[in-house]
């Protein structure tokens, strides 16, 4: 099955006609993405294909209270004239019996006079006698029990992630997958069928208790029945009140609110820098104070040293030259008197008398008065200064890096918003926190009072039973009367050990392809290594790696939800029917890692196509980028808060 084309004429928040194509181009791209933000009407066009299919009823849990008319009223888009009215039109590509058929849905109401009209045409052909039997036509290529599996939202998965209440979920998904809904529809009439019987021949005394006892089941369902409203309505207040926290949260982070909370510490480290920085500069400071001016003479400091080694070098010829001429004329002398060759004689002479007048030349430098020895000012250049120099330049890159710093925290506090002005938005997020309290309370409360008078219905239906049976078992007229009741119980234990083979039969299967789709899902590809879920009660438990049960609150919260989605995904495929997948809010609270195993392992490949309903914060600019190979299609729903309304545009937040 293929869904092309979905139509909204005056529906919710969309006005005038606004057609939105459905079918993925091609077989590599299955993903449409529908992008939108909160009360944009994403919601909308999930309920808008489940009532253009089912009418009356379909499934609207979300939104729906009261009457099939109410819900309808309220639905239309406001500041329609009467005499319009809203319509929802659905085409779509289906197979029956080997052939492919396009099959045309309209519903359309006007709210002067409620009134339905059905139109219903099949490959351009209309057929009003379809119409009129559409309800049992559509259960043969979507039956209507199993569309929780393909068509769900955020909510579904919460509820598929607490494992407690999961069970009733799995309970009518099995049932309505397996065909089980018939054989509980066949016990509930034979437990009718029972009581009734049974009540036909109670003596007058006992008549008048089990009459008793019924008006008090009457009275506990009917105050149960209640109860249970009222808890629908409380936790329709608390998803309210959820959105509202959310949307004045959203509101005031994006006007600053999180900078304005980090004020405190930006204007401490602001401090803590500044201080930094004036200590850097105290140092600096100090170090210019000592050697480091003599940086800047490089070149006098090399003329001194020179200047140093020379007078010592003449200080210590002048002191050597009366000496050497004594010492040279004793070697002549001597050279003369041991009959040394004349010619050697004069040359030695000669050397020594060079060598006397070089010194005499070294010795006659000018000298410039108390200059400190060569040793002292060769000391200062290599290692004094180079010393200096390394510091002073450690000195200066830090003081570089503190201003950097400094810039930035300074940056950081001009951006921080006055408090005056986020005060209003303030004021509302903690109004929408106290309002989210009070729902939760309220919530709980009710929920609390619901399992109350479940528990007292409960309660009296045994002393009811109780009482029929007494009634039943004091005076049964006939032999016949007896073997039916009999034969009645037996029948319900045949059915119960149907339904339980049945599910025990088909459990083991779906329960491989959970595991499969966990093992999808999951980073941890060894966490959980067997799915089971009971054929009784349909609890769902884990084993883990090491063998042993994996209790579900050992699991995280994104963990569970990953559960959740792959149970739908199992059951799914254990349907064994080629149906499109549209998901509402699909990514709820999951952390990144857990988003993105949604994004590459369950979105494009959960069905041939696959309609994703998202807002700009779940899938964002770079979940986009990583899913956008797989993405045939994609639409941003605009609100113009001005006009009131929703319109579709091509193209998803960012490619507008």
């Amino acid at each position: 099955m293929i869904l092309n084309e979905l139509v909204l004429h005056n529906v919710g928040t969309f006005a005038g006609r606004q057609a939105i194509d459905l079918t993925p181009p091609s077989a590599a791209k299955p993903i449409v993405l529908v992008g939108g933000l909160n009360g944009a009407g994403k919601t909308t066009i999930l309920e808008a294909i489940q009532l253009a299919l089912y009418g009356s009823l379909a499934h609207q849990a979300g939104r729906r209270a009261g009457s099939y008319e109410k819900y309808i009223r309220g639905l239309i888009h406001r500041g329609v004239p009467a005499s319009e009215g809203a319509a929802v039109e659905l085409t779509f590509t289906a197979h029956q019996e080997g052939q492919e058929h396009t099959y045309w849905i309209r519903r359309s109401w006007k709210s002067e006079s409620f009134r339905e009209i059905l139109l219903v045409s099949v490959d351009g052909r209309h057929h009003p006698s379809l119409a009129s039997t559409w309800n049992e036509h559509v259960e043969t290529f979507l039956p209507r029990g199993i569309t929780g599996l393909f068509f769900f939202d955020g909510e579904q998965i919460e509820a598929l992630a607490d494992l407690d209440r999961s069970r009733q979920v799995l309970a009518s998904a099995l049932a309505a997958l397996l065909g089980l809904d018939l054989v509980e529809r066949l016990a509930t009439d034979l437990s009718v069928l029972k009581r009734r019987h049974r009540g036909e021949h109670v003596p007058e005394g006992l008549r008048q208790e089990v009459e008793e006892k019924m008006q008090a089941v009457t009275l506990s369902r009917q105050s149960e029945e209640t109860a249970a409203q009222a808890e629908r309505d409380r936790h329709s207040d608390l998803e309210r009140a959820k959105k509202l926290f959310h949307e004045a949260t959203e509101a005031y982070r994006a006007a600053g609110g999180e900078l304005l909370e980090q004020r405190e510490s930006a204007e401490a480290k602001s401090a803590m820098v500044r201080a930094s920085l004036t200590q850097c500069e105290d140092d600096i400071r100090h170090e210019l104070s000592e050697v480091s001016p003599l940086l800047q003479l490089d070149e006098l400091m090399l003329q001194l040293a020179n200047q140093a080694r020379d007078e010592e070098v003449a200080r210590q010829n002048a002191a050597l030259i009366h000496e050497l001429a004594s010492r040279d004329d004793a070697v002549v002398q001597e050279l003369q008197g041991a009959d040394v060759n004349s010619k050697a004689i004069a040359t030695i002479r000669e050397y020594f008398e060079a060598d006397r007048l070089r010194r005499e030349a070294s010795a006659s430098i000018s000298e410039v008065g108390d200059l400190v020895s060569y040793a002292v000012v060769d000391g200062l250049r290599s290692g004094s200064i180079p010393e200096a120099r390394r510091r002073l330049q450690l000195a200066i890159d830090r003081r570089s890096a503190l201003k950097t710093d400094l810039d930035q925290a300074e940056r950081v506090l001009v951006a921080i918003p006055d408090p005056e002005a986020l005060a209003p938005l303030l004021r509302v997020r903690e109004a929408t926190r106290d309002g989210l309290r009070k729902a939760e309370a309220a919530a709980d409360l009710a929920t609390g009072v619901a399992g109350i008078a479940r528990s007292e219905r409960i309660k009296r239906a045994e002393a009811y039973e109780a009482a029929l049976d007494k009634a039943a078992h004091a005076n049964f007229a006939a032999d016949d009367d007896r073997r039916l009741v009999d034969h009645v119980d037996r029948v319900r234990q045949t059915l119960e050990g149907l339904r339980v083979a049945a599910t025990t039969r088909h459990l083991e299967r779906i329960s491989s392809l959970v595991l499969e789709a966990l093992g999808m899902l999951l980073r941890k590809q060894q966490l959980v290594t067997e799915v089971r879920i009971d054929p009784y009660d349909y609890t769902v438990s884990l084993t883990g790696a090491d063998g042993h049960a994996l209790p579900a609150k050992d699991l995280s919260a994104g963990e569970r939800q990953l559960l959740a989605v792959a149970l739908l995904w199992g059951l799914a495929r254990a349907s064994g029917q080629p149906l499109p997948v549209v998901i509402d809010t699909p990514l709820g609270r999951l952390d990144s890692s857990h988003r993105g195993h949604l994004m590459d392992r369950y979105f494009p490949h959960a069905s041939h196509q696959v309609v994703l309903l998202s807002t700009d914060t779940e899938i964002d600019e770079d979940a986009y980028r990583r899913i956008a190979p797989k993405v045939g299609r994609s639409y941003h729903l605009k609100f113009d808060g001005d006009r009131n309304a929703t319109t579709v545009r091509d193209g998803y937040f960012w490619e507008q």
